[in-house]
């Protein structure tokens, strides 16, 4: 009976989250957000032509725009061509259609990931999609691609903890659909899970040869050695930054210093998430996390972040907040967690609200102990608290509206990369260049307080219970 009140209850909360993903992209705002670039990019790419130029991804943004837009205006698509070509595939429907399908296949990431994520850390799956739930649905409403990401991660988790090596080095490998948060988490499969690794090279190998087949040898050349390195020139500015480069340059830091100390700051980052994970791989104790550490160490200050990436830490927040020894460390560890599930840049409302209390409760309940009374009662407050801040910070610091949103004209060559057009419209919009760190700092503080938490439990003495077979995880190479 127990069993079946708990399905019944993922199953409805599965389905309300489903519904409210496509109720957004019904209402026709979708195609409007970043979901308009990637579409145009498949356009681009189903017709063989380049989706990192201005053209044809400006001509095809603009017949999806319903106001009128600055002459020089595109938005980049800057994903890599294994990435593009499900857009393309996709790009074969009317724009509004792709946009509903679109986010019907984000919720149902989110939903699988609970269900990988629950299973993998004997977890509250329930709890945990509502913990999801308000970070999935900010994706949804810019049409980003992070819960399928946090999909990969969470299903290698989950194969780890079933010993299926295969599919976890497979599913791993998929975590580069968000390149700048998943090379770590490939890193570390590839090390330290001995029956993975033939996996991961495959998987890897398949993506290269899908990125050529989708936009040839040239395009991808530029891919990597230009279009990447302007996208992060463009960003150094954009006030939605959460990056280490974007704090340098407001304090004052030259772009290419600042640039290179980021990129600098990342190696360290994926280096400290990788070691970290391996350490856990060593005791055979923690192999889920693996895959799940190195995103969460590389979103800490990593290159070109937004909000909508947080939501990739969440799974490493689960699983060191229900690990993590007791006492401060295990408080840190759910204070981390509670940071990172609310949503910290939208504009307040009863339903942005409703979402934090209920996925603050979620992954608060999710990892307490003690009594249902108990943990009903401290993830209530917790929630409730959290949101109250949130308020507090929106208050102080609120997101620009549309209003606001007025731009300097300026123009764009036809031929010039798109990312280079992105850069003079965040130059030319003074409301996105604003020079506020509010939401980030509470990023940030939920990332440290999960990373000093996961410190914490590697260093704690191995259980008796560890179950893993030596033979099937490598000793780390980066450990003495």
């Amino acid at each position: 009976m127990v069993i079946s009140a708990r399905n019944v209850a993922f199953t409805g909360l599965s389905l309300l989250v489903t519904l409210g993903a496509f109720a957004l992209g019904a209402r026709g705002d979708v195609g409007h957000q970043s979901f308009k670039a990637f579409y145009c990019a498949g356009v681009a790419v189903r017709e063989h032509r380049d989706p990192y130029r201005v053209e044809p991804l400006r001509s095809c943004e603009r017949e999806l725009e319903r106001d009128v837009m600055p002459a020089g205006y595109v938005e980049p698509a800057p994903l890599p061509g294994y990435v593009l070509l499900p857009f393309a595939l996709l790009s074969k429907l009317p724009p509004k259609q792709a946009a509903e399908l679109f986010c019907i296949v984000l919720a149902l990431a989110a939903v699988a990931s609970a269900r990988c994520l629950a299973a993998a850390t004997n977890a509250s799956d329930t709890a945990i999609l509502l913990a999801f739930t308000p970070l999935t649905l900010l994706n949804v409403a810019y049409g980003e691609t992070a819960p399928l990401a946090m999909l990969s991660i969470c299903a290698a988790a989950y194969f780890l903890s079933k010993h299926r090596w295969i599919a976890a080095g497979c599913a791993a490998s998929l975590a580069l659909l968000q390149p700048n948060v998943g090379v770590p988490a490939v890193v570390a499969m590839f090390l330290f899970v001995h029956r993975s690794r033939v996996a991961v090279i495959v998987s890897v190998a398949v993506l290269a040869v899908l990125s050529v087949a989708a936009l040839g040898v040239a395009e991808n050349k530029e891919y990597f050695a230009q279009v990447l390195p302007l996208m992060a020139y463009a960003e150094l500015v954009a006030s939605d930054q959460y990056s280490l480069s974007r704090l340098l340059f407001v304090a004052g830091i030259s772009p290419p210093l600042a640039l290179l100390l980021g990129k600098i700051w990342f190696a360290c980052a994926a280096v400290f998430g990788v070691v970290l994970a391996g350490a856990f791989a060593a005791r055979n104790r923690q192999d889920v996390l693996v895959p799940l550490l190195p995103p969460a160490a590389v979103l800490f200050f990593g290159i070109y972040l937004h909000d909508i990436q947080i939501l990739i830490a969440l799974p490493a927040a689960f699983a060191i907040a229900l690990r993590v020894p007791a006492g401060a460390f295990r408080v840190i560890g759910a204070g981390a967690l509670a940071l990172l599930t609310a949503v910290w840049t939208q504009k307040i409302s009863r339903a942005t609200a409703a979402l934090d209390v209920a996925g603050v409760f979620g992954g608060l309940y999710a990892v307490l102990g003690g009594s249902v009374g108990r943990r009903v009662a401290i993830a209530s407050i917790g929630a409730v608290a959290t949101t109250l801040c949130v308020a507090l910070v929106v208050h102080l610091q609120p997101p620009p509206a549309a209003a606001q949103i007025v731009t300097h004209a300026f123009n764009a060559s036809p031929d010039e990369f798109s990312p280079e057009a992105w850069a003079r419209y965040l130059r030319a919009t003074a409301e996105l260049t604003r020079q506020t760190f509010a939401p980030q700092l509470a990023a940030w503080l939920g990332l440290f307080g999960l990373l000093a938490s996961a410190v914490a439990a590697a260093v704690r003495p191995p259980d008796a219970s560890s179950s893993a077979p030596p033979e099937d995880y490598a000793r780390p190479i980066l450990i003495a």
